[in-house]
């Protein structure tokens, strides 16, 4: 059953009083009450902003509000976990409550059937997916694949992000010592891309490294049936792959496969409720390849009303963080996975290529160092 808008108005508002008052009670600690009352004001502004039965004065969309509900239910989360000097009843107060955010907004329709102006305003176009913004998320030319170093090709591409919007996504091509070509993190497909990468070589070998880089699996699949597709730890067991009947050849593990010929160096980055990122380091460029463990957004490329945010959190350029929840669910194996993080350090990586926002093109390892300050000790 669908949570109509009207509905989820007054959800919304029902919500900011709760939070309100919660955030007044003096039996919830201070820098609890700080985060539910941070909470409350920001969920009632744009919820009067909205433009559906619930609000005042239309300025955004409700598929923008939705996207602001799930921004708004992730941070909630992030606090429960990142907060280890609560009690943790406490904790799991923060934790149950973002969660619920977040099924709400999953359950919620985008379309209301009535509202105060049906239009987006002036706040509206700055969270707009089909404004210029939109077009300006990632680096043309987009699909086609762009040599970075000897046997290191990039492509840059778009994909649907939250509720509606559009974010820049990048896979990185491998040529390896036998001519194949190894596909890490692709992209969407189209015949124009597949012609031009077979020109540098045969497509051998189809990398997921993360629990969420695998969604254009199967059309890969599809066009290359020979390929191999190799897995991050954990994903098989994801319902939704199960759902989709994604073909998984082979899970990483910390050795690189023998069939990449010896030029891959593999790096597992543990992490809580079953996230494993793969990293893998090419020898002979010293390239590092990572997907979400750094994120380095460029605000140019992201809506006006994000980057006040996005900056908060340590995203954008160039402190390349990743976000907050992503965070705290590393940090729930923090030694396994420091240790990890150390380790590419270690590789001392001349370039460091990821999936989203400005890649580190020079002095790799020391804006690596950067931006996983959060994870290093000290």
């Amino acid at each position: 059953m669908r949570i109509s808008t009207r509905l989820h108005g007054i959800i919304d508002y029902a919500v900011s009083l709760a939070l309100a008052g919660a955030a007044s009670s003096r039996a919830v600690p201070p820098p609890v009450r700080k985060v539910l009352g941070t909470a409350s004001a920001f969920h009632a502004s744009y919820s009067v902003l909205t433009d559906y039965e619930g609000g005042a004065r239309p300025g955004i969309s409700m598929q923008q509000h939705l996207m602001l509900d799930a921004l708004g239910g992730a941070a909630i989360c992030a606090a429960g976990l990142m907060m280890r000097d609560q009690p943790p009843k406490v904790r799991a107060a923060l934790l149950g409550i973002g969660l619920a955010e977040l099924a709400v907004v999953s359950a919620s329709s985008a379309h209301p059937r009535r509202g105060p102006g049906q239009g987006f305003g002036p706040l509206g176009r700055l969270l707009d997916p089909d404004s210029r913004w939109a077009e300006n998320t990632s680096y043309p030319p987009l699909d086609t694949p762009k040599p970075v170093a000897e046997g290191v090709f990039i492509v840059d591409s778009q994909l649907p992000g939250t509720v509606g919007m559009v974010i820049g996504a990048r896979m990185t091509v491998l040529r390896l010592p036998d001519g194949g070509l190894l596909l890490h993190s692709p992209t969407r497909f189209s015949h124009a891309l597949k012609r031009q990468l077979e020109d540098i070589g045969p497509i051998r070998h189809l990398v997921a490294p993360n629990i969420a880089h695998w969604l254009f699996l199967r059309d890969w699949q599809a066009a290359c049936p020979e390929a191999t597709t190799w897995a991050a730890p954990g994903l098989r067991q994801r319902r939704q792959v199960r759902r989709a009947g994604l073909r998984l050849d082979h899970d990483l593990t910390g050795t690189a496969p023998a069939e990449w010929g010896g030029a891959i160096e593999l790096v597992v980055v543990p992490g809580g409720l079953g996230f494993h990122e793969t990293a893998l380091f090419h020898q002979p460029s010293r390239s590092l390849l990572l997907t979400d463990i750094v994120m380095n957004l460029e605000e140019p490329k992201v809506p006006p009303l994000l980057r006040p945010l996005l900056r908060l959190f340590g995203m954008t350029a160039p402190d390349g963080m990743p976000p907050p929840y992503l965070r705290a669910v590393v940090r729930m194996r923090q030694q396994d996975a420091l240790r990890a993080a150390e380790h590419l350090l270690t590789l001392q990586p001349e370039r460091v290529i990821f999936a989203h926002g400005r890649w580190f093109e020079r002095n790799g390892t020391s804006a690596l160092r950067r931006s996983l300050r959060w994870l290093l000790r000290g």
